[in-house]
This record gives C-alpha cells, sequence and structure tokens, in this order.
C-alpha cells in the first residue's frame, strides 16, 4: 500500500493565556520564538476565538506579543476577541498546521507545552464532516 502526503492547514490549534492587556494589544504566553512564527515574521492572521464564557459578543481587533516582548516577537493581527477580554483568558489560536510545531523554539527558557489530543472539528474547515462530498456535486465537472 503507498501512502501519500497531505496538506495539513486545519491540524492544531494552540491554547494561550493571556497575561496583559494594553489597550489592543494583549500580551500572551506564546510568540514568534514559539508556535507563532507566521503570524509574527509572515503575519498571517489565523483564527482565534476567546474560551473564557460570559465575555461579549461585540468584538474588536487586536495584536499580539509574545512573552519575549521584543520587536520580533510581535503579531500584528488584527485577531477579533471580544472587547472586554482580559488577563487571565484563554484564547485558542487555531490552523496553525504543521509548521506551528515544527517551528517552536526553546529561545530565552519559553518553550515548555503540554501537547493534548482532540478530535473536534477544527475551527474553520473546508472538510468538515457534515460538509457533503463535493465530488459528488452537480456543478463539478470530472475530467476523468
Amino acid at each position: 500500500m503507498r501512502t501519500r502526503p497531505a496538506l495539513c492547514a486545519e491540524y492544531n490549534s494552540l491554547i494561550v493565556r493571556v497575561e496583559k492587556r494594553r489597550g489592543n494589544e494583549l500580551y500572551i504566553n506564546d510568540g514568534a520564538y514559539g508556535a507563532l512564527y507566521d503570524a509574527a515574521h509572515v503575519g498571517w492572521r489565523f483564527p482565534v476565538q476567546c474560551l473564557n464564557e460570559g465575555r461579549s459578543e461585540s468584538g474588536e481587533g487586536f495584536a499580539f506579543y509574545g512573552p519575549t516582548c521584543d520587536d520580533a516577537d510581535y503579531m500584528e493581527g488584527p485577531f477579533q476577541l471580544p472587547a472586554d477580554i482580559k488577563a487571565g483568558d484563554y484564547i485558542e489560536i487555531g490552523m496553525l498546521g504543521a509548521y506551528g510545531a515544527a517551528m517552536k523554539t526553546a529561545f530565552n527558557g519559553f518553550g515548555q507545552a503540554q501537547a493534548i489530543g482532540a478530535t473536534d472539528e477544527p475551527m474553520a474547515s473546508l472538510y468538515r464532516g457534515d460538509r457533503a462530498d463535493p465530488r459528488q456535486s452537480d456543478n463539478v465537472v470530472s475530467l476523468r
């Protein structure tokens, strides 16, 4: 049996803690030297959601600073989160793909993490479990 490689953009979420809030900047416990390299250096705006209950429905765009708080550990965003998010809240950052884990370093003593397996659907997906098989669509032309 031959196996084939697959893209995994939807793979891997990261849970971070908000350490401090200053205006529309959130200081979180992971960043450019951790699993968020692409958010800092490529400018990717990953989907995010606050995991704490009772936050406002109104959203606001936030930027992130990682734990080193230097200029290279900055993620401009904007990342849309509840306007009343605060220190101590948890944020899920989704769709990090394989590189979220592969680019992670232990720079300056940071980098400790706990891996937890989950079987829920990704935050955003083209391949949701409830999505109809696109190969069965009547508006798709088959070239075979």
